[in-house]
């Protein structure tokens, strides 16, 4: 059995990061700003993208936090400890990386209205497999450019989307974001596959977690769409299984109690892949408040109790989904008290009682 602990608020175990400056917008389409893909630019323009992706790069792999302090542009300096934080938090993972410049966008932002959002790009010929739609938030006038960048030959592969800033003449670090590149060994088509292999059998459950695997891992950043990720989107929504907690927990019933199940997701960390379970743990267990007090007996006895409801709830979850053993490594459980640190245990399928 391991066990984690998990600070409040932070429910993703694989994170995304992405800075505020490139929230995704909400609301009805608007015409798009320019995109120039890389095919269409200019040489010099091209190699100048390039060659600053590069020495970006190697900069994160060193994580040169006074080299990238200068690097940050005017239009995300409010942003700047939000930037160095993401570049922490893959730096480690990079470090011995190769680091291949995957494609180029350049993005005139000159003629966004003040306050004007969403902001959008199209990148590329209309209906083509490749075309690419870029929305963000609230977007300063600036020209803009997006660097998909790929770091490989590490054991976690990694995607890397950084968006840069023109100012005084120069490209200035405005966004950064990442996501691995695989999950368990396997890329984004491989999880598509399998998630329409499942649908085949009718297993909406395994099918609609390896479709959101897969559209996790088909692109760096939120803000980024293509053709290829709404059919992913479409298929995954085709196969949604009735009652997953959204605006509403999920009641998850179980030997004549009920777990209110709040949030579930795919994890990797443990080398495979398995399902994650949030549940709502005040709800269940009696004097929960107190089970975090490491210095206080009575809070370690809850501390058991809530271990003993952690596999209870992943007891109920395969009684009432037995599919899932077939599909996962294992389940991940966090008992969710509000405002205190979450607890959470996981457990190969196989040592599940």
């Amino acid at each position: 059995m391991l066990t984690r602990c998990q600070a409040p608020g932070n429910s993703r175990f694989f994170s995304v990061i992405v800075c505020a400056l490139l929230l995704v917008g909400a609301g009805a389409g608007l015409q798009g700003q320019t995109c120039t893909t890389q095919a269409e630019m200019q040489k010099a323009e091209r190699n100048a993208l390039v060659a600053v992706s590069r020495q970006l790069s190697q900069r994160v792999a060193a994580n040169d936090t006074q080299a990238l302090q200068a690097d940050i542009a005017p239009q995300a300096a409010a942003d700047a400890t939000g930037i160095l934080h993401a570049i922490s938090d893959v730096a480690a993972t990079v470090t011995n990386a190769t680091f291949t410049v995957d494609n180029l966008y350049l993005l005139d932002a000159a003629n966004v209205k003040p306050g004007e959002t969403p902001v959008r790009f199209y990148c590329g010929v209309f209906n083509h497999p490749g075309r690419v739609v870029l929305t963000f938030g609230v977007l300063p006038q600036a020209r803009y450019a997006l660097a998909l960048i790929h770091a490989t030959g590490v054991s976690n592969p990694q995607q890397i989307a950084v968006i840069f800033a023109e100012a005084k003449g120069k490209w200035k670090l405005a966004g950064f974001s990442f996501r691995p590149l695989t999950i368990s060994g396997h890329d984004s088509v491989w999880y598509w596959k399998q998630a329409r292999a499942y649908a085949e059998k009718n297993e909406k459950w395994n099918a609609y977690f390896y479709d959101e695997t897969a559209r996790y891992l088909a692109a760096p950043a939120d803000y980024l769409s293509s053709a290829n990720l709404d059919k992913l989107m479409q298929e995954q929504t085709s196969v949604q299984p009735a009652g997953l907690p959204g605006a509403q927990p999920m009641q998850l019933p179980a030997k004549g109690q009920s777990f209110a199940i709040t949030q579930m997701e795919t994890s990797g960390d443990l080398g495979g892949l398995d399902l994650v379970i949030h549940y709502n743990a005040a709800d269940n267990v009696k004097g929960a408040n107190n089970y975090n007090a490491a210095d206080n007996v009575k809070g370690a006895n809850n501390l058991t109790a809530v271990r003993r409801q952690n596999i209870a709830v992943m007891q109920a979850m395969l009684q009432a989904h037995p599919e899932l053993k077939d599909a996962f490594h294992g389940l991940w459980v966090y008992a969710v008290i509000p405002g205190q640190t979450s607890f959470g245990i996981e457990l190969p399928m196989q040592q599940i009682p």
